[in-house]
């Protein structure tokens, strides 16, 4: 029975079956909304795919995947009006990892995915680019940006938000001065360290305001002191050290909830989602450069496989801390994070791992460490059969229990 699982191979190896194969130079597979696939053929040079051609591939294609096929196939070249649609698809496509085996090697295979939602890890493309250059962080830039780094767990109480929250008091210690950025919006914690449940006042706006005023009003500039929240405590402020500021997830009341619906929508429509991101980032920037500016910007990511999660660990920073431990779901989150951040970016981001596992008393034997180590070499090595995947990125390994370590400086590690 053909199912969503195996549609793709079998129209593979049907397409690599096909009379006109030999002539191609391309095949271009996209798979729509439904799950439906397309094809979008481009054959080599002086080389014609007869029309009658066609007509056998579709009906050989509507006989062995059924509805999963979409009844459509373009010839690159057949018909003027077709151009800018693959140039469209060669905007969105990525090479495929997994040819029909046996078929002619000289044939290139492409791959669009065209979900409702997911867009960000779905869609890598290998052509998105941060939320600004990398170089324009270093001090011989003629105008000095923060580096953003994401902290990313694909499950829930990996401590990614408590290590967070620890890096930002580290790099103060280190008179750097730090935004912190909650976009964790359908569980945001990250202001609950700073303040009581009730916020006591202290916050006003947050992420999920700016995101639902921004769609409304793109070309309105943003009072930022209603979003960025300064915070001065002595209980983690000393003198001699940097600046730490916050922008929440928000102010938790009644209407919370109805924005937040309506953020979701926002990545359905364009690339809103991420350009009013940026832009959040930028105009948090720009708000405090007479207060001597910002150094790192570290931004607390949606458990999972969230739309925001994609855009903020695939598609802004230029770096990502990702959370796990040594079990099955959780391998199986970061082999999927570990091959989004690989192939999103043309400049790819540097990546950090620490083991969020804790063994008795909050403290890792060396035995867990070389375990975790050990596994995850081997998961990431078998990532797809395909290595190149893991040059892509700079991989470092900290098994490291930053959730309970009691030590005072556990954060350093990965400051570092």
């Amino acid at each position: 029975m053909v199912s969503f699982e195996n549609a793709l191979d079998t129209a593979k190896s049907r397409i690599a079956r096909w009379n006109d194969f030999a002539g191609l130079d391309e095949v271009n597979l996209v798979r729509d909304a439904k799950g439906r696939i397309s094809v979008y053929v481009v054959p080599q040079n002086h080389y014609t795919v007869a029309e009658n051609s066609v007509d056998v591939l579709k009906n050989d294609l509507t006989t062995n995947i059924g509805g999963f096929f979409s009844d459509t196939i373009f010839v690159e070249g057949a018909e003027d009006w077709t151009k800018d649609l693959f140039g469209k698809i060669h905007e969105l496509r990525v090479e495929d990892q997994d040819p029909p085996s046996g078929a002619n090697t000289s044939v290139k295979w492409y791959v669009v995915e065209r979900g409702i939602a997911k867009k960000a890890w779905i869609q890598c493309c290998q052509k998105e680019q941060a939320a600004w250059p990398y170089g324009d962080t270093q001090p011989d830039a003629s105008e000095v940006l923060p580096k953003i780094v994401t902290f990313f767990s694909y499950k829930g109480g990996m401590g990614r938000t408590t290590a967070l929250t620890a890096v930002a008091l580290e790099l103060l210690r280190r008179k750097k001065n730090v935004l912190m950025l909650d976009t964790d919006l359908e569980a945001p914690g990250l202001s609950t360290f700073f303040f009581p449940a009730d916020d006591a006042g202290y916050i006003r706006k947050g992420t999920v305001d700016y995101l639902q005023e921004k769609s409304m009003n793109p070309n309105t500039p943003m009072n930022m002191s209603d979003y960025i929240i300064p915070l001065t405590s002595p209980v983690y402020m000393e003198n001699g050290m940097g600046n730490l500021y916050l922008v929440s997830g928000g102010k938790l009341n009644d209407e919370f909830l109805l924005k937040l619906a309506r953020i979701d929508s926002q990545e359905l429509v364009g690339e809103n989602l991420k350009k009013n991101l940026v832009q959040l980032l930028k105009d948090c920037c720009e708000a405090l450069k007479g207060s001597g500016g910002i150094d790192y910007i570290l931004i607390d990511s949606r458990a999972g496989f969230h739309d925001m999660a994609g855009v903020v660990t695939a598609q802004i920073p230029h770096g990502i801390v990702l959370f796990g431990k040594d079990s099955f779901q959780s391998w199986f989150g970061i082999q999927q994070a570990v091959r989004t951040i690989a192939t999103s970016q043309a400049d790819k981001p540097f990546a950090i791992m620490v083991d969020s596992a804790c063994g008795v008393n909050g403290i890792v034997s060396e035995e867990e460490k070389e375990n975790f180590i050990r596994v995850m070499a081997e998961k990431l090595e078998k990532l797809e059969g395909n290595r190149s995947i893991l040059n892509n990125i700079f991989l470092e390994i900290y098994a490291n229990p930053v959730k309970n370590s009691i030590e005072h400086n556990y954060s350093s590690p990965i400051c570092e």
